[in-house]
């Protein structure tokens, strides 16, 4: 599904993929998958001049704390059909339309801290790299220690706190245990059906936000998820869907610096686009270390191949919790008490 930005169709595209979001727009809810209104809007592209599109980006003086106003790459164009009103942008997300970049929610420090750890793991590995990527698991005491887990604990409640108070849309979309149309918005699962059990109603009374989701342990995260990922020369990453409302990907390697190669390649046409695509992506992201690009479960995306250096990132997908999750998908970062017999950590 395509959507229209009412206001401001006459901007050039490649204006508005450079737009950083500071201001919002009157409230929009589609009639074809309505989402609970539970917030005030304030995650939207303005139709007015309030919008700010320059492309220079004002000093970071803590990159610990104050990350920059979220940039926008869209993977389909804007139509304008009939006057339709911009939708929230949780519900461009999980329509797979757009990929959203927070700068800064992780510092040079933090950053290269967490790299080091993970190339450590890879040099006490016995075995080479498959594909010329190592994935270890934030989870397992065997790759990291808790200083690990608690940087990357730390630096994703930063992701989860910005959307909460800049894109609120994303939970009340995608995650609001509340919602009665939460199974609608949800991506395909692995299996290409979708979700239809939704998330117990209980967790409405004490989950108001992505963080309270992650703190009260209530979100289903990827097998072996949250993960940092090290590509060496030759490493990638094939073409796939995470099959979860939401990704979150901070690299913790930056381009020219790092490695040559890489980056992240999306493919328009969300649930349209298959895993095996043919062709180039038609977007290729290559942020600089301790940003966050956040999208949704039905993109079809792939980690670039890597022509020389390392490229590292730290990863995690996760949905609401739900009576039908698996138990060796909701531990997140604590180690895993139970895990299926296929089950894929640290690879």
């Amino acid at each position: 599904m395509k959507r229209s930005l009412s206001g401001v169709a006459c901007w050039p595209v490649a204006l508005l993929l450079s737009c950083k979001i500071k201001i919002v727009e009157p409230f929009f809810v589609p009639p074809a998958r309505q989402a609970s209104a539970r917030h005030s809007p304030s995650d939207l592209l303005p139709p007015s001049s309030s919008a700010s599109c320059s492309t220079s980006e004002a000093p970071l003086t803590n990159l610990r704390a104050v990350p920059l106003s979220h940039e926008l790459h869209w993977l389909d164009e804007f139509e304008d059909e009939d006057g339709e009103a911009p939708p929230a942008l949780g519900q461009s997300i999980a329509d797979g339309e757009v990929v959203v970049s927070v700068p800064g929610v992780a510092s040079p420090e933090e950053c290269d801290a967490l790299f080091r750890a993970a190339l450590e793991s890879r040099e006490r590995r016995e075995t080479a790299a498959a594909r010329g990527r190592s994935r270890f698991s934030v989870s397992d005491p065997d790759a990291f220690g808790s200083d690990v887990v608690l940087a990357c604990d730390e630096i994703l409640l930063r992701v989860l706190d910005y959307l909460d108070e800049n894109v609120p849309s994303v939970y009340d979309t995608l995650f609001w245990p509340g919602s009665d149309t939460w199974a609608d918005w949800q991506p395909l699962n692995a299996r290409l059906e979708q979700p239809s059990t939704p998330p117990d109603r209980a967790l409405e009374e004490t989950c108001d936000s992505l963080r309270d989701l992650y703190m009260m342990g209530e979100l289903e995260w990827s097998e072996g998820e949250p993960a940092i990922n090290v590509y060496e020369g030759g490493g990638y990453f094939g073409a796939h869907k995470d099959h979860l409302a939401l990704t979150v990907l901070i690299p913790l390697t930056s381009p020219a610096e790092n490695f040559e190669g890489g980056g992240t390649g999306y493919w328009s046409g969300n649930r349209d686009a298959s895993e095996n695509p043919e062709g180039d992506p038609d977007v290729v992201l290559k942020p600089p270390a301790g940003s966050a690009l956040v999208f949704g479960g039905d993109v079809t995306h792939a980690g670039m191949p890597v022509e020389s250096g390392f490229r590292s990132v730290f990863v995690c997908s996760f949905s609401t919790r739900t009576p039908a999750s698996q138990e060796d998908r909701l531990h997140g970062m604590k180690a895993p008490p139970v895990t299926s017999a296929n089950f894929k950590g640290t690879l």
